[in-house]
Order: C-alpha cells, then sequence, then structure tokens
C-alpha cells in the first residue's frame, strides 16, 4: 500500500503556478480511499483556492488533525467546513489546549498587533453553532493511533533539547490567560518501509525532541526523514543550529529534511550548505510526496 503527502497551504508556492502562498501550513494525507487534513492554513480562501486547483474535494475529507492550535494552522476551518456543505460531522484530533483562545501577553503588543493586522485571537477561531454542529473532537494528550502506521506524538512536555517555544503568548484555561507554554504541539509519526517518517506543524516541542519521541513510539525503527514547519527560525544563533545538524547527523544518521513554512531561510540555508542540497530539500505548495507502507 501507499501514501500519499500533499502540500496544500504553505508560505511558498513555484513560480508562474496558480496557487497562493500564505503564511500557514495544511497537509493532505491520502491512502486507499481515505483522505486526512494535517491543519487548515491561516485563510480559509486561500485552503479552498489550493484544494480546487489540487482537485480536492472538501466533502472527501473523512478526518483532521490539528499540530497545535495557533491561528495560522486552524483558521482555514470555518471555509472547509462551508465548502463541505451538507457532509457528515468531521472528525478532528487534537490535544485538548488546540481549541482554546490565545493572544499577545503584553498590553501594548495586543495594541500594536490590533491596529497593524486586526488581530486579537492568536488561538483557535470562533465558530458558529452551526459549524460547531458539524465538528466533532477527540482530544487526546497522549500519543495517538490513527492507523496502524501513522500515529500522533501526543503531548511532548518534558524536553532533553531546546524547543521553540513563543514567549509573546498566553492561552485561556479555566477562564484565565496564563503563559502559553505550547503543550499542544504534537507531530505525526509515519511508519514507512523504509523507516520513519515525521510530520511537523510547527515543531513548537523542537525538532531534536520529536525525534526523541518519534524513537520512543518505534524504538526499533530509524527516522529517515523529516517533512514540516520546525520553527528553527526561532534559533538566531549559529552554534544553536549548528547544535541540531550534529545530532541529526550523529544519532539519526541525516535524515532526509523537507523543511517548510516556519524553519526560516537562515536555518534552511544553514542546514542546506551543512548536509547538501540532496539532504535537505524543497517543498512547496502543490509538491508530493508518496511512501510504501
Amino acid at each position: 500500500m501507499q501514501i500519499k503527502l500533499t502540500n496544500v497551504v504553505d508560505n511558498t508556492v513555484r513560480i508562474n503556478s496558480d496557487f497562493i502562498p500564505s503564511n500557514g501550513l495544511s497537509y493532505l494525507i491520502e491512502f486507499e480511499d481515505r483522505k486526512m487534513l494535517f491543519d487548515a492554513g491561516d485563510q480559509g480562501i486561500v485552503l479552498i483556492h489550493n484544494m480546487k486547483y489540487l482537485d480536492i474535494d472538501p466533502k472527501s475529507i473523512d478526518l483532521a488533525i490539528l499540530s497545535h492550535g495557533h491561528w495560522d494552522h486552524t483558521f482555514g476551518i470555518e471555509a472547509l467546513m462551508y465548502a463541505r456543505g451538507e457532509a457528515p460531522v468531521l472528525n478532528i484530533i487534537a490535544h485538548p489546549h488546540a481549541i482554546k483562545k490565545r493572544r499577545l501577553a503584553k498590553f501594548w503588543h495586543i495594541i500594536m498587533i490590533l491596529l497593524i493586522r486586526r488581530r486579537y485571537n492568536f488561538g483557535f477561531p470562533k465558530l458558529t453553532e452551526k459549524i460547531k454542529d458539524k465538528l466533532h473532537f477527540t482530544l487526546v494528550t497522549q500519543p495517538y493511533e490513527l492507523t496502524p502506521f501513522l500515529t500522533t506524538t501526543g503531548e511532548i512536555s518534558e524536553w532533553k533539547e531546546k524547543h521553540c517555544k513563543i514567549d509573546k503568548l498566553t492561552i485561556k484555561l479555566d477562564d484565565k490567560y496564563v503563559k502559553d507554554d505550547i503543550l499542544d504541539d504534537l507531530s505525526l509519526v509515519l511508519k514507512t518501509k523504509e523507516g520513519l517518517v515525521l510530520i511537523l506543524g510547527c515543531g513548537h516541542a523542537g525538532v531534536l525532541n520529536i525525534c526523541a519521541r518519534a524513537k520512543e513510539i518505534h524504538p526499533n525503527n530509524d527516522i529517515k526523514m523529516i517533512i514540516g514547519g520546525t520553527h528553527l527560525v526561532a534559533l538566531t544563533e549559529e552554534k544553536d543550529l549548528e547544535y541540531v545538524a550534529k545530532i541529526l547527523e550523529k544519532e539519526y544518521n541525516k535524515p532526509t529534511l523537507y523543511f517548510s513554512h516556519c524553519t526560516g531561510k537562515k536555518a534552511t540555508d544553514y542546514l542546506r550548505k551543512r548536509f547538501g542540497k540532496d539532504t535537505v530539500r524543497s517543498f512547496n505548495v502543490s509538491d508530493e510526496l508518496t511512501f510504501d507502507i
């Protein structure tokens, strides 16, 4: 059996394509007669536009997984649900924190972002009751088996290695805004014939911590590929990037890297120079990867 991964929403598109780039992320996972959506991007109009040009019927999606609850991974849900019309209820797998409200921590940051982007909520979108009735959430903190070959990492709350969090955000828990530790950040672990493929949304837990969790789930399998957003953009010092490179090389035998979204140009360029273009590759909107299961 084969499984196909398609980039539906991301920061980059190929030159002269009909696709729209956006500061969000959404991947389609297909196998047999099933279609799963990993995240929904930041803008519904972009999600639906790119799905149209990729010939993806919104009604065909039978499951969605949220990597975490930030707006650039969830705000496309509303448009997706409208496009689905009278399709059956959509099941969503996520961490309990993924559907909470989030905002910037400092008052002057809130005012600034309201003036510039007209945005207050940085978390899950506010949905109408009609849309809520068409969604069913399975909220879990532990690794969750989606299929015998595809599992979520679950919550990663203990970090041996450096994480990539955002200190400026708070999350609303028990009617109070508190520091957001982004505990809802989860990734997917795909078990293929060649080894493990990790699919990340933003990688706030830290790419090395995510690798370690994947090995906990499948201790006898090697990590062959890492795909998606890694938030390595948060590592501004070259020594930190070199440390990540050394661990990927020493402990994980230099997996192929398809970095996108929040990885950042500096990190991508550094790792491509360090490992070579055959190891660090681009993954743009409409790009596809196929794996044997």
